[in-house]
């Protein structure tokens, strides 16, 4: 039995909308930064300064933290975006294949035509609900699709009579296959993402940097601002890559928009 994987994004977030997301990354980010100003201010600020080059050492540490730390975050924001588009690349491409086999199913002759066409509005729709799958169900990238299932088998069944039908139908069993390899992929990438130790790094990673930041002697007003700022920032990648890193559920998702113009222009079954 295969080990189970995680979720890329903790089922936590899976529930909330972009603003929600946003607001739990930023707002939080921003008061947990400026709750330690405020206590260093109060109770660390003589400890920590206690030498003339206090300041110096910290600005040192902290521009090179933060040169490795942007890196690590511009990474992970160009990766999951690139596995999003590719995802929604998908989604249009299997919307595509589909609306080319409704053409090639008036090869076939009727009744095998009109089955074939029900059966495929069938999968259009199991592809639909598959793009937006509930969050605590798991998905197989292996599983059997009934309205795939249901086209192979009408397809293998049918004894071509004619050179013509014997064409369409070989090329309908090369479209039925790469619909297989879009579902296949599409279920997989919702079970792909940054893995959970990574997201441990970003965590701590953020955590040291804001805190370099909170150790810095400066006024206190323009102690809150200059933390504050780079809080708000910090908070927006990190939201930005946790959003994307679920496709499916949670945060940004994909759109299932060209599967549903593609069932909508289907005519309706006779």
């Amino acid at each position: 039995m295969p080990p189970k994987k995680e979720a890329p994004v903790p089922q936590s977030f899976t529930s909330l909308s972009v603003p929600q997301m946003a607001a739990l990354f930023c707002v939080g980010s921003l008061a947990v930064t400026w709750l330690c100003v405020f206590l260093f201010n109060r109770l660390a600020h003589r400890w920590v300064h206690g030498r003339r080059n206090a300041n110096e050492m910290i600005g040192l540490t902290l521009a090179a933290f933060s040169t490795l730390y942007g890196i690590l975050l511009g990474l992970l924001a160009v990766e999951a975006y690139q596995d999003f588009s590719s995802v929604q690349d998908i989604i249009s491409k299997e919307a595509v294949a589909i609306a080319t086999l409704h053409r090639d199913f008036d090869g076939f002759p009727q009744p095998t035509r009109g089955e074939l066409q029900d059966n495929l509005r069938n999968y259009a729709r199991e592809a639909i609900d598959a793009v937006h799958p509930p969050p605590n169900v798991p998905q197989d990238p292996h599983s059997r699709s009934p309205g795939l299932t249901a086209l192979f088998a009408q397809v293998m069944s049918f004894q071509a009579k004619l050179k013509s039908e014997e064409i369409v139908q070989t090329e309908t069993f090369s479209r039925l296959n790469t619909l297989v390899e879009h579902r296949r992929y599409l279920i997989a990438a919702g079970a792909n993402g940054i893995p959970k130790e990574l997201w441990l790094v970003v965590c701590l990673g953020g955590l040291s940097l804001l805190g370099l930041i909170c150790i810095f002697d400066m006024e206190f007003h323009v102690h809150l601002i200059l933390s504050g700022a780079m809080a708000l920032f910090l908070g927006s990648v990190i939201f930005l890559i946790a959003a994307m890193d679920n496709p499916f559920n949670g945060g940004m998702t994909v759109d299932s928009g060209p599967l549903e113009a593609v069932l909508a222009s289907f005519p309706e079954a006779r």
